[in-house]
């Protein structure tokens, strides 16, 4: 597809900034890691310098207040900052309590090292689920005003099985579905759902593992789907994905299979999206998709009384 045939889409490109050893995956099978969170970093602020591309770092907020100088660099630089929780844990292993610590540590973390409380937030492992959607009820009453955490099909570790593809204002009865009608004082929280084809079966085309192990063609075609039909793709990578440096034989064989797989040949197959597609920040896209003011923080919020998710 070309920039012309692309105009009106503006897709997202994401990157969850994580040590790369608190993986779910690797978190329990790594001892002594080597950190590589400055370097694999870089590697991914040159590739979208080269290309002219602004993208969100959802942060863990342990890492910002580790490297407040490194969040503050990639600030400067023009992207965009969200939280990926303060510990990195899934919410499958949170309370409600938890999680809203965790929200509050990281964003003031955040804030921290760069003057701004982020506007969204990614939870790892894709982990808002059906079986936690009380996160919604937490999220609506915070000061973030989207979420990226929805993984809109059922996958062994995560997903929810026939959701939302494209940004949608959340629902407070019904946080999965996209088309019950949202009244304009229960706007509250947008959902920016990660990128799987408009297709029967559904097929992901997010980024991390898919990405790693699919043809670059596969992945072309996914986003032009989407984007003929006037849906944005969300996609999302952690930068330690294209770091050659950071795969290691510690962990079991199939757990080094979903994490390593294909880190060698990312960086050129997002070289080839960033190419033929137009990419922008989750906020960007979000504006383009729901209008320029869908982020502005309601009154509502401001006094904490938005609707209970059930």
């Amino acid at each position: 597809m070309s920039q012309q045939e692309n105009k009106g889409v503006r897709n997202s490109i994401s990157f969850d900034l994580e040590h790369w050893y608190t993986a779910t995956l690797l978190v329990n099978d790594v001892v002594d890691p080597v950190d590589r969170i400055v370097e694999s970093t870089d590697i991914v602020l040159d590739l979208l310098d080269r290309h002219d591309v602004t993208s969100t770092f959802f942060v863990v907020g342990h890492v910002a207040e580790e490297y407040p100088w490194l969040i503050r660099k990639i600030h400067d630089q023009g992207h965009e900052i969200g939280s990926h929780g303060q510990t990195h844990k899934p919410l499958f292993d949170l309370s409600p309590a938890e999680f809203e610590r965790e929200l509050t540590e990281s964003g003031t973390a955040i804030e921290a090292a760069t003057g701004e409380y982020p506007l969204g937030v990614r939870m790892p492992n894709f982990s808002l689920t059906r079986q936690t959607k009380w996160g919604f009820d937490i999220l609506a009453q915070s000061d973030y005003r989207y979420d990226s955490s929805v993984f809109p099909m059922k996958t062994p570790m995560y997903g929810v099985s026939g959701g939302p593809i494209a940004p949608y204002w959340v629902n407070p009865r019904n946080p999965f579905d996209s088309m019950a009608a949202v009244e304009a004082d229960e706007r509250s929280l947008v959902e920016c759902p990660l990128a799987v084809t408009n297709t029967f079966p559904r097929i992901p085309v997010a980024g991390g593992f898919y990405a790693r192990v699919s043809p670059v063609k596969v992945l072309s075609w996914g986003i032009q789907r989407l984007n003929r039909a006037g849906i944005p793709a969300n996609l999302y990578f952690h930068p330690w994905e294209f770091n050659p440096d950071v795969p290691v034989s510690e962990p079991r064989l199939y757990k080094r299979v979903v994490s390593f797989s294909g880190i060698d040949r990312l960086a050129d197959k997002v070289e080839r999206l960033l190419t033929a597609f137009e990419f922008g920040s989750v906020s960007d896209t979000i504006r383009t998709a729901l209008g320029p003011n869908a982020l502005e923080l309601q009154e509502s919020r401001t006094s904490k009384n938005a609707q209970h998710f059930g």
